[in-house]
């Protein structure tokens, strides 16, 4: 399986105006909705390279979201992202926020 843009996934940041679809995954598209949200607090300098690697990302995760036998890996491996960018991302103090 291949998460490798997880490590960057959890360091850059998107702007604020830019989307992704839904991943079909509810576990992914909350953190990808969070992480959109606190996106703004980055440097504006990391935008571009961190919405090629956030698309790419959650294009990876739409196109096995419908297999049985990986589902649950990447509900997993979400819930984790999600997690370690609430202790350790230069925006954990807004993942961790309600």
């Amino acid at each position: 399986m291949r998460f490798a843009f997880a490590l960057g996934f959890a360091l850059l940041s998107v702007s604020p105006a830019f989307a992704v679809d839904p991943t079909g995954i509810p576990q992914c598209d909350a953190l990808l909705k969070k992480y959109e949200a606190c996106s703004s607090q980055l440097s504006p300098k990391q935008v571009h390279a961190a919405q090629k690697e956030l698309l790419e990302g959650s294009a990876g995760i739409r196109a096995n979201a419908g297999n049985a036998a990986l589902r649950p890996d990447l509900e997993r491996f979400c819930n984790d992202t999600f997690e370690r960018m609430k202790k350790e991302s230069d925006i954990k103090d807004c993942m961790a926020s309600n």
